[in-house]
């Protein structure tokens, strides 16, 4: 009995401890200003109409800052993105950044740093942190991305 005791209390903190943690916030999309999501972490507009969902850093070639590269490459997040009661679509947007995070304002050719869903233009601000000593240096769960959601 003293076993079958035991083992149900070793059951219950195993299943305790694989709980996750609090869930963040979901975030309000005001028309043209920035906002900054983690990993999984939820934003929509006040009328429901988009839902953005961080849901991380796909690939992530900048080059880091106590390194010399000849040339520093793009950073891509992968967002899903639903308007209204429509199946969410899983989009990946791409930029530069410096040293800062910040995404240059420009387009580049080859680099999807925007997309339209319905009437809003939703663009890749920055991404956070910025690798410093080695490319995959940055544990997943530690991303941040900014974006600006505008209506057109």
């Amino acid at each position: 009995m003293r076993l079958k005791s035991f083992l149900i209390i070793c059951l219950i903190a195993v299943l305790a401890a694989c709980q996750s943690g609090t869930p963040l916030p979901t975030l309000t999309i005001t028309d043209s200003e920035e906002l900054t999501l983690a990993v999984d972490q939820y934003a929509v507009t006040s009328n429901l109409d988009i839902t953005i969902r961080f849901l991380g850093v796909t690939s992530d070639e900048r080059c880091p800052s106590e390194l010399e590269c000849a040339v520093s490459g793009p950073v891509s997040v992968l967002l899903s993105i639903q308007q209204g009661d429509a199946v969410a679509a899983e989009i990946t947007l791409q930029s530069f950044t410096d040293n800062n995070g910040r995404a240059p304002e420009g387009p580049f050719e080859g680099i999807q740093d925007r997309v339209t869903v319905g009437n809003y233009l939703i663009r890749l601000k920055g991404v956070l942190p910025y690798p410093v000593k080695s490319f995959n240096e940055i544990k997943d769960a530690k991303y941040q991305v900014t974006l600006v959601v505008s209506r057109q």
